[in-house]
């Protein structure tokens, strides 16, 4: 394939994700609009909204990056066989989710409190956290693989197609287990 050929592919690729992704992050505003009247109620819980999202976009599109590299060096097989690379990746993807969540909400606590901001307990603060991003963390998880192998058997290179159609996947996943365990929590 010419150089030339093979920048066309690319970039014919990534509008190909681009376009679906501007129609999911207006779903993903939209449930966050629905979440205006919670956030009322739970002083506090917006600040860390911004970083909860921002962390579901880094962890799952390093590891549809990681997934696609196995991929193609034949590390991990197409056959969606749960491999022990496979493991790896998810269940690495998972316990660095609960540690960085549960820093989101300390820190996030602690400058609402540092600020004067009022606030929803600390216990609270970090249940929001915690539970919203590790059950986004492993939808988001499985939706990686998935979407990488299937990127990958159709013949796309899964670097041009998983990790922004995962960044943009997380912010609708991760706003909805937010907004889930917000209405939970009150």
């Amino acid at each position: 394939m010419s150089r030339r050929s093979r920048s066309h592919s690319n970039v014919t690729q990534g509008l190909m994700v681009l376009l679906p992704c501007m129609l999911i992050e207006l779903s993903a505003g939209s449930i966050f609009g629905r979440m205006e009247e919670y956030l009322k109620i739970l002083p506090g819980v917006l600040v860390m909204i911004p970083p909860l999202l921002a962390l579901r976009g880094n962890i799952n599109g390093a590891m549809a990056s990681r997934i696609g590299t196995a991929l193609h060096t034949g590390v991990i097989d197409p056959g969606l066989r749960w491999t022990r690379e496979l493991k790896v990746n998810v269940l690495s993807s998972i316990v660095l989710t609960l540690i960085a969540s549960a820093t989101i909400g300390i820190l996030a606590f602690l400058s609402c409190t540092l600020t004067g901001v009022r606030t929803i307990g600390f216990l609270k603060f970090l249940e929001i956290a915690t539970l919203g991003a590790v059950l986004s963390g492993v939808i988001l998880s499985l939706v990686t693989v998935l979407v990488a192998v299937e990127s990958y058997v159709r013949g796309l290179d899964p670097d041009n197609v998983t990790a922004p159609l995962m960044a943009t996947v997380g912010d609708l996943v991760t706003i909805g287990c937010i907004f889930f365990v917000v209405v939970l929590v009150v």
